[in-house]
């Protein structure tokens, strides 16, 4: 065997491995990284796939056993990645529809400091729902220049990275904090009632991501996920979740996330927008989600220009067809008990790696 041979042999294999990996309920960030890159990662698979077809002797046993074992990794990822693929027509409800829910999700980056991008976008579209993360007292401030299109507010400005904001033209009886897992990372909940006069729950999330310069796993993460998932599976409204998730579409956790709420992933065949890191654009991936319950149709979503943030603002606008969420049975015995235990890794991990 000649060392190119070997060398794209060894590749293949190793790539195979990295994209199973994610698959598996390991919660250290460095596994969990891989399921970020799961696009980037199908690229490198495809190409090294082209070159071991082009330029290698495939009657080699090597040879052979890594096309195979790349062949079927790139399968898997295809299909892993194919239900967010855009391919169903977004329903189109005119953009000045009675009914038509307008919402711009922004993780703004709190050391960012060119405030009137962010202004001057909110004012462009108008939005019936503002919802800011990584918002400070400087940015509070900033943001008021907004409230007098938006009277009714919700304000948690925090100096870690957690500040929350939500901003509602619509009707609000309601907002409350939570803090599912630790008290320095706050999710918001509106109970709105739209222009149509259907009621609707709206959360606001912002869960830590696993990595080498936060947490080292993502216990504390899938916590809050499944925790929230439960409170919406048992509080049978309507409802839509939106924020910076750390979180990909395609993950163990997101599909668990939606699995226990019964709400649907909003880029379900309806487009991948990936919206983190900003640049390099080649490397981004899906990290702002949203989430909504069947009988809210998502008429459109994507992402915005970019406003100095590391993060593109996500916009989205729903239509609340139906007033009453489709019946949601108990939770089975065995997602319970998983819930259950995933939720006090999470408190655990919270007094570990909180320091």
């Amino acid at each position: 065997m000649t060392s190119l041979s070997i060398t794209l042999s060894i590749l293949a294999i190793l790539l195979s491995i990295l994209s199973i990996l994610p698959e598996i309920r390991i919660t250290h960030w460095s596994v969990r990284a891989l399921d970020f890159i799961r696009l980037q990662l199908l690229g490198i698979q495809i190409i090294v796939f082209v070159l071991i077809i082009s330029l290698l002797d495939l009657d080699e046993l090597l040879v052979e056993i890594a096309l195979l074992l790349l062949s079927i990794s790139i399968i898997r990822q295809l299909w892993i990645i194919a239900p967010y693929i855009a391919i169903n027509k977004i329903v189109g409800y005119p953009k000045d529809a009675e009914h038509s829910i307008e919402l711009i999700s922004i993780n703004v980056l709190q050391k960012n400091e060119d405030y009137q991008k962010t202004i001057e976008l909110i004012r462009e579209y108008q939005p019936d729902l503002v919802l800011t993360m990584e918002t400070n007292r400087k940015w509070e401030k900033t943001l008021e220049e907004i409230e007098e299109d938006y009277p009714y507010q919700h304000k948690v400005p925090l100096e870690n990275r957690y500040g929350m904001h939500l901003y509602s033209k619509l009707k609000v009886d309601k907002f409350e904090s939570h803090f599912l897992i630790s008290d320095e990372r706050p999710s918001i909940q509106a109970h709105l009632v739209d222009k149509a006069g259907n009621e609707f729950i709206f959360w606001g999330v912002h869960p830590p991501p696993p990595s080498p310069t936060e947490l080292p796993t993502s216990r504390q993460k899938d916590a809050e996920l499944v925790k929230l998932a439960k409170m919406i599976r048992e509080k049978k409204a309507m409802t839509v979740v939106a924020g910076d998730f750390n979180n990909v579409c395609w993950s163990l956790s997101s599909r668990l996330f939606s699995k226990i709420s019964q709400l649907k992933d909003a880029r379900f065949r309806n487009g991948i927008h990936p919206s983190f890191p900003v640049r390099p654009s080649l490397f981004r991936f899906p990290l702002d989600l949203m989430f909504n319950s069947r009988g809210i149709a998502i008429n459109e979503i994507k992402t915005l220009r970019d406003i100095g943030s590391d993060h593109l603002p996500i916009y989205s606008r729903f239509t609340i067809e139906s007033n009453r969420p489709k019946e949601r049975k108990e939770i089975p015995k065995n997602l319970k008990e998983e819930t259950s235990e995933i939720i006090e890794e999470g408190k655990q991990a919270a007094k570990e790696e909180n320091v």
